[in-house]
């Protein structure tokens, strides 16, 4: 029989397991003599001095795998664990930050696969073979691709360089003006000393002029030559077409890899969370994109028919600007209107035509695309986005004007959710 002890508790004495007591009994260290101690500093110091001397070899695999060797006795205490999943975090964030370049392929495939899913998992409904629709669908998407990097490709580049030298004249016109005499008699008329007028405009305004116009050439061409790089990476062209079909394919299957990470008792709430997420972020992708497709192809179109020159890259930068709210649509405009303005033909006609229509496609996106194709489940307080938008461009750049809208609405739902949470709990 197993041996048994007597010890004290609130109802008194009680017979109790030996080894119970054994197990339960806290272990205390004992006391280090002087010799060890010395001896632990030593190799400290001298574990340091390795580190430094090796520092240049050194690297976060190695940091980790440190940090995890001396924690992981120790992993029961709860400071110990969350330093162990901090470190591990960081290590993780770092491993994926320093190998986007190599992700971008996948990241990029997997976007398509999202969005051309619930595509081919209707045709799936309808008794079609799931890897006869996703090739179809990819391959139709290489078509798409092909054609306009053959046919569209080149001719926007040619208007994009006329807009280029369109806005050089304009600025150098304007830059003449002001340093011609007509600008100050008309000042001087007003009683406006014309020499500080003279110098501030010589000195300050038309060298900032002439500085901005370099810095928007430069900004829009070294754009372009990423976008051409991006394009002619050939290893890319290949690679992201045949991970799309594999991931469209097994998009099912994949998403319930994922779902399988989760530990078993939060999985049932993940998969309702990630439904959620899909329901809120897969309408407005597909739906922004439906969007800017209609809201480009009016841009082109509605220009061409006025009269506007290169009306083709127009249309493709409204599109493209689309996906940015408030910013996107002055952008837009502003750009049209000036291509309106060296347009042959009536130039003030143009330019209001060119007003009236950006603003009502404004309009329809508003009271009819938006409503309908997108629906209000991305609804964002306009302060909240604009703020949003200042906040996101500021950190991303344009990236970050792209991807403000769809963050805020998932922050908001993250928001309402544990709101939600917090109140079943209440």
């Amino acid at each position: 029989m197993a041996k048994r002890t007597l010890t004290h508790g609130r109802s008194g004495m009680r017979n109790v397991p030996a080894s119970s007591t054994q197990s339960a009994r806290i272990h205390f260290p004992r006391e280090r003599s002087s010799a060890e101690v010395a001896l632990l500093a030593s190799a400290v110091l001298t574990l340091a001095a390795l580190a430094y001397s090796v520092s240049a070899i050194l690297s976060p695999f190695v940091l980790v795998g440190g940090l995890v060797y001396l924690l992981h006795p120790f992993r029961a205490q709860a400071v110990v664990h969350r330093l162990l999943w901090l470190g591990v975090g960081l290590f993780t964030l770092w491993f994926f930050y320093s190998i986007l370049g190599l992700l971008a392929p996948f990241l990029l495939a997997f976007l398509l696969a999202y969005i051309l899913s619930p595509v081919v998992t209707a045709l799936e409904k309808r008794r079609v073979p799931r890897w006869a629709s996703s090739l179809v669908l990819v391959l139709l998407l290489i078509g798409v691709v092909v054609s306009l990097l053959l046919f569209v490709m080149p001719l926007a580049i040619q208007q994009f360089q006329g807009i280029l030298d369109g806005v050089n004249g304009i600025v150098a016109e304007v830059a003449e003006i002001l340093k011609s005499g007509t600008i100050f008699e008309v000042l001087a008329r007003y009683g406006i000393p014309v020499d500080k007028a003279r110098e501030a405009i010589t000195n300050q305004l038309t060298p900032r002029l002439e500085d901005i116009l370099k810095t928007l050439v430069g900004a829009i061409f070294g754009f372009v030559t990423r976008i051409s790089g991006l394009v002619m990476q050939l290893v890319n062209a290949i690679i992201i077409p045949f991970l799309a079909f594999y991931m469209l394919m097994d998009f099912p299957v994949i998403t319930q890899r994922f779902l399988m990470i989760v530990p078993r008792t939060r999985r049932e709430h993940a998969a309702e969370l990630a439904r959620k997420v899909d329901g809120l972020m897969g309408k407005y992708f597909r739906g922004a994109i439906a969007v800017a497709v209609i809201q480009g192809c009016i841009a082109g179109i509605g220009p061409w028919i006025i009269g506007v020159n290169y009306a083709l890259v127009l249309g493709i930068m409204t599109g493209i600007l689309d996906f940015v709210p408030y910013v996107g649509l002055v952008t837009s405009l502003i750009v049209a209107s000036i291509v309106a303005i060296f347009s042959d033909g009536n130039s003030f006609v143009k330019v209001i035509a060119v007003v009236v229509l950006f603003l009502a496609q404004k309009l329809l996106e508003a009271t009819v695309l938006g409503p309908k194709i997108i629906g209000k489940q991305v609804g964002v307080h306009p302060v909240l986005l604009i703020l949003c938008l200042l906040v996101f461009g500021y950190f991303l750049g344009f990236i970050g004007l792209l991807i403000a809208v769809p963050a805020t609405a998932l922050i908001i739902a993250g928001v309402k959710e544990w709101e939600i949470s917090r109140k079943a709990q209440e």
